[in-house]
């Protein structure tokens, strides 16, 4: 008998992750587990097959579909993807940073959709002030989604991504420069709206760029340090995103893990 237990452990995360999605005591948590999707979904086809693993998604979407209903179904829906999308990049050999702009860009458009079908998120509807930048904040967040995908495939899966050397050169600098002129227009209130979230929008290829030297970094140092930062991150994320956002910016001029690009 063909051993299938990836496969039955990517049909448990997928109908535990879409019930919890379901009660509003433990979405959160439905939504934590819902990351982990993509890498068990890659793992399965890399092991047991594509047909396998599509027949664990089929029946664990069916599960959800019947107990919490097609919105919460589609939901799962859209984080199996990105497991497609990554295996058939790798399988491929598609160069490290197109894999990243692949995956920001599919949770970019599912954003967008949901914003546009749906309004915008509940949770941001208080802070009126930042509605207008939303479209920016969905790019940024959508290259959190890629890191933490590509992340989890080269850490759970140990497939060779390269994500060290991750590096989109010296177009989003001049794409920053020149948003970050726009964003200052005041006399302009449209242009300077549209460079605002194009300016939030290019601090994601430095978050994604960022995260790639903050890896090949933190690699090098002691165990010891590597547990503080790893806390340190975990008690100050919002900082956290910050530094490694800024490293990726001054990784054009500074190149920290000297590869060729930026400058050179």
């Amino acid at each position: 008998m063909r051993n299938v237990k990836i496969s039955l452990i990517l049909f448990a995360i997928i109908s535990l992750a879409g019930v919890a999605m379901g009660y509003g005591a433990f979405a959160a948590f439905g939504w934590g587990l819902s990351l982990f999707i993509p890498v068990t979904l890659f793992m399965g086809i890399e092991r047991e097959g594509f047909a396998f693993s599509s027949m664990a998604i089929l029946a664990g979407i069916g599960i959800v579909w019947i107990i919490g209903g097609w919105e919460v179904a589609l939901n799962v829906i859209e984080m199996t993807i990105p497991g497609y999308i990554t295996w058939f990049s790798l399988k491929k050999e598609i160069k490290r940073e197109r894999l990243a702009l692949l995956l920001t860009l599919y949770f970019y458009i599912i954003s967008i959709a949901e914003d546009l079908f749906y309004g915008p998120p509940k949770d941001i509807d208080p802070i009126k002030a930042i509605i207008p930048f939303r479209w920016g904040l969905y790019f940024y967040t959508s290259a959190l989604f890629a890191v933490i995908i590509m992340g989890t495939v080269a850490l759970v899966a140990k497939k060779e991504v390269d994500f060290k050397k991750i590096n989109f050169g010296a177009t989003p600098v001049a794409l920053f420069i020149l948003s970050g002129i726009a964003a200052i227009l005041k006399w302009f209130p449209v242009i300077q709206i549209v460079g605002a979230n194009a300016l939030i929008a290019t601090c994601g290829f430095f978050l994604i760029q960022g995260f790639a030297v903050a890896t090949a970094v933190i690699e090098k140092w002691q165990p010891l340090s590597r547990i503080i930062t790893f806390f340190m991150a975990i008690l100050f994320p919002l900082a956290a995103l910050v530094i490694i956002t800024l490293a990726g910016l001054f990784d054009f001029w500074f190149d920290f893990r000297k590869l060729k690009g930026g400058l050179q």
